[in-house]
């Protein structure tokens, strides 16, 4: 990486946070998946089952191909880390 490009900061998500960073990330991604998933994404997140709702995004994620800029990409991945560490 050259000196002249810009670096960013990426600090990791408090456990206080996954719910309402999660909650956002799935009314970003709402218009790329399927009316069943974000269903049954939100379902999960209501019932506080962020792990289980995570695994499910990653098969969404993983079974086909949304196109994401990267901060949303960057969002996923922190989110898993932060779900992964509670």
């Amino acid at each position: 990486m050259s000196g002249s490009e810009p670096t960013f900061r990426i600090d990791p998500i408090e456990p206080s946070q996954v719910e309402s960073r999660f909650t956002a990330l799935i009314d970003r991604l709402e218009p790329l998946l399927l009316p069943g998933d974000v269903t049954m994404l939100r379902s999960l997140l209501d019932a506080g089952d962020f792990e289980g709702a995570y695994d499910l995004l990653d098969g969404i994620t993983n079974d086909g191909t949304i196109s994401v800029d990267t901060a949303t990409l960057v969002e996923m991945v922190l989110l898993g880390q932060a779900i992964r560490l509670t």
